[in-house]
């Protein structure tokens, strides 16, 4: 009897300690464990050289760990921790990450340096661009898309043909009646270099295309004109291929544009296969194709493959495996994944066959690291064009969008242009487990390219073949008078 008492004592005193820990410190603990002995990076990341340091942050880490019980506060403390790898596939895993907010007078003082035209509506503003019998096509009254912007355009410098557009309706406080929402500078009949201020008064430096009665700012809002209403309408055409963020266009008699969706967006490899079914003939007709990739931040690795056919010099085109980590936890993912996978036939056709011999080699190779399987697009195609590709990229072409422009790069037909991606492919088959606390989920990389070691691209990028000036706003025409030379 006297036993049992002890031991009913010892486990309440147990579960008290548990109870005792931080919910901080048991994510962390967790992550660490996960990290140690799942992530393809782990050896490579903690070294010799670097373990006194990592210890030293692992051990400051683990104290204040033990005295947060806030989300957000063990939020930042991790991902202070994470940020030792430098690896943006290792994060994590959250719907909506927290942000330190920043302080009121910092935004106050960026706004105080914009710019207040003194109108007193747009009526007022109506009144004093019909006194004006010389305007430009661009100004006069544009509504944004989803109707939350409202803007006045016009001339402000006859000499650098500038252009600005502000606010015939106020927001709050800050954003009141008469600032300036963004400033247009004419590089070309209908072409502009543009300066946009996003809500926080921190500005964007990107170009604009008037379509008609349509400004489309890249990156931004597309807006209508509705006062004075003098300009043609875009046709239905005009908004299949000229206006849409995503499109097929063909710009030249010679050359077609494809801005393609982030590979993130869950459809996406089906959204570009549409794409290229529907738009073929302009495809095989045009000597050049212009595929771009800017801000793609990555996602689904199969997206850019229906344009493969197109890219291909009939030399295959090569997707090497990863090198994959080979534990017991990193089987469980991988099986929790082929089983969801073979309830859709979509998705059990193209991933099935790779899960499976994966998880199978992994099994057999407890503790070690096995080489995951070579995937070959062959196409044997009579195709005369397209017979140059250029793929636009920039600092925000990331992760798998990355590894595709490397794949497209070994046919002799491509050429990147652009400027230096992010550098995020190294560590790749990005899978997440769950943490114990607030919900989080913990993202890792479970295998690493077999560029390693040579030929690591995280953290410095790709560079490209042809760099775009740094003030030249309007990519794709350099793009197409660099194809055309």
């Amino acid at each position: 009897m006297r036993n049992q008492i002890i031991l009913v004592l010892l486990l309440q005193s147990l579960m008290s300690q548990a109870q005792q820990i931080s919910p901080c410190l048991r994510n962390f603990e967790e992550s660490y464990r996960k990290i140690e002995r799942n992530y393809a990076g782990w050896s490579d990341k903690i070294t010799p050289k670097n373990q006194v340091k990592f210890d030293e942050l692992t051990a400051s880490t683990r104290t204040a760990a033990a005295e947060i019980t806030e989300a957000d506060q063990c939020y930042f403390l991790m991902n202070k921790w994470l940020s030792f790898f430098e690896d943006g596939h290792l994060f994590i895993n959250i719907e909506n990450p927290y942000v330190k907010p920043e302080p009121k007078a910092d935004l106050v003082k960026r706004a105080n340096k914009v710019a207040v035209e003194k109108w007193s509506g747009e009526q007022a503003f109506k009144k004093s661009l019909d006194s004006n019998p010389f305007k430009n096509d661009i100004e006069g009254v544009w509504v944004s898309e989803d109707g939350a912007y409202k803007v006045g355009i016009v001339k402000t410098n006859k000499r650098k043909k500038k252009f600005t557009a502000y606010l015939l309706e106020g927001k709050d406080e800050l954003w009141k009646l008469g600032r300036e929402k963004f400033e247009l500078k004419e590089t070309s009949p209908g072409k502009f270099d543009t300066d946009y201020l996003y809500a926080d008064f921190t500005k964007l430096e990107t170009f604009s295309r008037q379509v008609k009665d349509f400004l489309v700012i890249d990156q931004v809002y597309k807006f209508q004109k509705v006062y004075p209403q003098n300009m043609e309408k875009v046709t239905n055409e005009d908004l299949i291929s000229r206006i849409p963020k995503y499109r097929v266009e063909k710009i030249s008699n010679n050359t077609v544009l494809m801005t393609l969706p982030p590979f993130t967006q869950l459809d996406a490899a089906d959204v570009v296969q549409e794409m290229v079914s529907k738009n073929r003939n302009l495809l095989v007709s045009s000597e050049n194709l212009i595929i771009d990739l800017r801000n793609n931040p990555g996602g689904d690795e199969n997206a850019l493959a229906p344009l493969y056919p197109y890219i291909s010099d009939k030399q295959p085109i090569v997707r090497k495996g990863g090198i994959f980590r080979s534990t017991e936890e990193n089987v469980v993912l991988l099986n929790h994944e082929l089983e969801s996978v073979r309830e859709f036939p979509k998705y059990r056709r193209l991933l099935e066959p790779k899960l499976t011999k994966v998880i199978s080699e992994m099994k057999n190779n407890i503790g070690s690291d096995i080489q995951g399987p070579d995937k070959v697009f062959q196409y044997i195609s009579d195709m005369q064009n397209p017979k140059k590709v250029a793929i636009l990229v920039n600092e925000y072409t990331a992760s798998t969008a990355e590894s595709v422009v490397l794949e497209a790069k070994q046919s002799s037909k491509t050429i990147v242009i652009g400027q230096k991606t992010k550098g995020l492919a190294d560590y790749i088959e990005v899978r997440d487990w769950g943490l114990p606390h607030f919900g989080w989920r913990l993202a890792f990389g479970i295998a690493k390219s077999s560029r390693l070691p040579d030929n690591p691209i995280d953290n410095k990028g790709i560079t490209p073949d042809v760099k775009v000036p740094k003030r030249e706003a309007d990519w794709v025409g350099f793009t197409q008078k660099y194809l055309n030379r």
